[in-house]
């Protein structure tokens, strides 16, 4: 392999109050009632030590002493905006930090979701492109950068998803290198998305995952895993360009220091410069595609079986999705603090606490979960979503029940209001067969009522 692209994915929820349901009593905003703000801040100031700020100077270090040597290093990050948020909040010192990485040219920013959310499983993508944009500016104002590569929320990824992404102008998209989509073929080489002007990265989740999930493991045969031997593996492999994509907090958080992984960082680059493979940024590989490729089904970087069941396969995390849709007009009609609320419920994290499973997928689960039990998730979750969703409807005095669109056993958008049903109806070409006959359905009602 001659180049490898190596980065993080950053990213912290705002989670919802642990004990809501035995405790509603809660007062103040949306935002104040229904989450966990102590939590969140203690969460990230702990990572924020023993990662973000030891790790993010490693980097630019890294960064800085190639420079010196007449060489250079980069790296990629994938930063959701409920963390720039909370850093924002709380981490002033890393966000500077991030910034000089930005400052350095050698760092890519990606795009994603700004609340890292599942939206783009939705039917209707409207909500997916608005956090999609809102990202965008929130990297342009925060960090002073333009991303042009795009990376999905745990890398979801499908052709719909990936024709999106190519319709909003980014030239490049990463994915799992799942083996049932790439048919046999090497995720060591950059893909053009079967007829898009679309680049694909697949990442290489072998050697990924050394690092993210085998880096401490005494019982692994390749145990200790050094900078050195990383560094070779990734020479001696076959191919073109690699994509190495892990969560950030790997390195001092679910490593913890001790465990030698900030040093494994620090060293990483030297090693690999030793061996002439050039590390590049996903942009940078925008037209080397070798092959075509279609993106067959729904995959994702999560589990054994790498799909979206993570988040959307069992009964509560479906009725907990539900629920959000539900919320959706209300909340923008409303706007402010229940629109940011109503988003914040859409991250990924609190679908993912509602997993269950065996064996090491459910032991991933219930380690990134803030809840004891997947039970316990939805019993608080699903209490404060449907509370907060009455009470949006209390506020805008709404006393009927929404209007469903649905399509086989596809659940669609949901409207409140004749002016939802309305504005549903002109924004999505699927549904805009209805339009003429919801405004004579209106008129035959007098046009004095907003109720459905």
């Amino acid at each position: 392999m001659r180049k490898l692209a190596f980065g993080f994915e950053v990213h912290q929820p705002f989670r919802v109050r642990r004990d809501y349901f035995w405790n509603p009593r809660y007062r103040g905003s949306p935002l104040e009632r229904f989450y966990d703000d102590e939590l969140n801040r203690e969460v990230f100031m702990r990572v924020m030590r023993k990662c973000y700020v030891p790790a993010t100077k490693i980097v630019l270090e890294s960064i800085e002493e190639a420079e010196d040597e007449g060489r250079e290093v980069r790296f990629f990050y994938s930063v959701s905006g409920t963390f720039l948020e909370q850093a924002e909040r709380w981490g002033n010192e890393v966000l500077d930090l991030f910034r000089q990485l930005a400052s350095t040219k050698k760092v890519e920013f990606l795009a994603q979701t700004y609340y890292h959310s599942v939206t783009s499983l939705w039917d209707d993508l409207t909500e997916w492109r608005e956090q999609v944009t809102m990202h965008v500016e929130a990297v342009r104002d925060l960090l002073g950068y333009n991303p042009t590569t795009f990376e999905n929320t745990e890398l979801l990824t499908n052709e719909r998803i990936a024709e999106e992404v190519s319709q909003m102008g980014f030239r490049v998209v990463l994915a799992e290198g799942k083996e049932s989509v790439l048919r046999g073929r090497s995720p060591n080489y950059p893909y053009r998305v079967s007829g898009l002007p679309l680049t694909v990265l697949f990442r290489n989740y072998r050697l990924s995952d050394d690092i993210a999930f085998r880096f401490s493991d005494r019982s692994w045969d390749q145990y200790p895993l050094t900078a050195e031997k990383f560094a070779s593996w990734v020479a001696q492999s076959e191919g073109y360009s690699g994509l190495i994509f892990v969560d950030y907090e790997t390195f001092g958080e679910h490593h913890w220091p001790e465990s030698g992984i900030l040093e494994f960082l620090r060293w990483l680059p030297k090693e690999l410069l030793k061996r002439n493979v050039e590390m590049v940024t996903p942009s940078m590989l925008a037209d080397e595609s070798y092959d075509e490729v279609q993106l067959m089904g729904t995959f994702s970087w999560a589990d054994v079986r790498k799909d979206e069941t993570a988040w959307l396969g069992n009964i509560m995390q479906w009725a907990y999705d539900e629920a959000v849709r539900r919320g959706e007009m209300l909340a923008k009609r409303l706007g402010g603090e229940w629109l940011k609320a109503w988003r914040y419920f859409t991250t990924s994290d609190h679908y993912y606490y509602l997993f269950v499973g065996e064996g090491g997928p459910m032991e991933v689960h219930k380690y990134f979960s803030s809840f004891n039990t997947p039970l316990d998730a939805f019993i608080n979750e699903f209490f404060a979503l449907v509370t907060f969703v009455e009470d949006m409807r209390k506020e805008l005095r709404i006393k009927n029940e929404p209007f469903y669109f649905v399509e086989g056993l596809k659940r669609g958008p949901v409207a409140w209001t004749w002016d939802d049903f309305l504005k549903i109806v002109k924004r999505s070409e699927k549904y805009r067969r209805f339009q003429e006959f919801a405004e004579k359905w209106k008129e035959s009602l007098g046009g004095e009522t907003n109720e459905i």
